[in-house]
């Protein structure tokens, strides 16, 4: 569940629809194709100042209007909170606030790695390629030290793991009463989170115990960043090269799993992912 400040391409297409223009109209008094329009409003194409100033033009709007609005976006503390209230949990609110300040004052580990982000696999091998790490079980935390972020164990009823993303740097958490191979996939998971920019303020992963929406998901669940991230974690925790060698030498699925402790239905999906199981 990520916490996005509405960006260019947002405020391009509500101005463009509050005028009542398709995609069309606008990209004709552009002089541009639709296709711009489209990728403009969708983030796959940057714009240039002098695509912002026609645009600004164009939509009757000064420029300023068209970009996020940063500098007034509200602490995290009560983002988050706005979050639990979503699905009635007024103590998971004030968790979840208690939890924002205090990671505010953590300090920022020394970034080690810069890791751009890609496909959760490559994502997850230049990562371990940039760590020099060559076996299991993968240092995790140290990952996520080097990769400048902090982490802060808490102890929630309802959420599995989060980042938080502050001015002083990032901050991921695991639920300190999950097993130690649950807590090991959160993390990773939080961290593919991270690296694959699915946030601007903060990413947070509800247990399936809050009452979700009419459809069936907590609100704002965006399943295609879950994926990404369960995606990432795999690769990360179980980097495809190091199973198919610790395979190479048994088959158990028991044994693979304390090798790199993770769990063992973490192992037997991952194998079945890599066609060994």
């Amino acid at each position: 569940m990520g916490g996005n400040v509405a960006g260019v391409g947002q405020r391009i297409r509500a101005h463009r629809e509050a005028r009542g223009w398709t995609q069309g109209d606008l990209a004709k008094r552009l002089g541009r194709t639709q296709t711009a329009v489209s990728y403009w409003e969708s983030g796959q194409r940057g714009l240039s100042i002098d695509d912002l100033v026609d645009l600004a033009h164009a939509l009757g709007v000064d420029g300023a209007e068209l970009l996020p609005d940063r500098p007034r976006r509200q602490p995290v503390s009560v983002l988050l909170r706005a979050v639990a209230e979503q699905v009635d949990a007024d103590r998971l609110a004030d968790e979840l606030e208690r939890f924002a300040v205090e990671a505010q004052g953590l300090p920022r580990p020394e970034r080690l790695w810069d890791i751009a982000p890609a496909s959760p696999r490559d994502t997850a091998d230049a990562l371990l390629e940039a760590a020099g790490v060559t076996a299991a079980p993968v240092p995790v935390e140290r990952l996520i030290a080097g990769c400048g972020v902090q982490i802060l164990p808490w102890k929630f009823d309802n959420v599995d793991g989060l980042v938080v993303e502050q001015n002083s740097g990032a901050v991921i958490c695991f639920n300190k009463s999950q097993a130690e191979t649950r807590r090991r996939f959160t993390l990773a998971h939080e961290l593919g989170h991270h690296l694959l920019r699915h946030a601007d303020s903060f990413y947070v992963d509800l247990s399936g115990d809050l009452s979700p929406n009419a459809t069936g998901e907590h609100p704002g669940y965006d399943w295609r960043a879950e994926r990404a991230a369960n995606e990432f974690a795999a690769n990360l925790l179980m980097p495809s090269r190091m199973v198919r060698q610790a395979f190479a030498q048994t088959n158990n699925v028991k044994s693979l799993a304390e090798q790199f402790n993770v769990s063992r239905a973490a192992m037997g999906v991952r194998l079945t992912a890599l066609r060994l199981g």
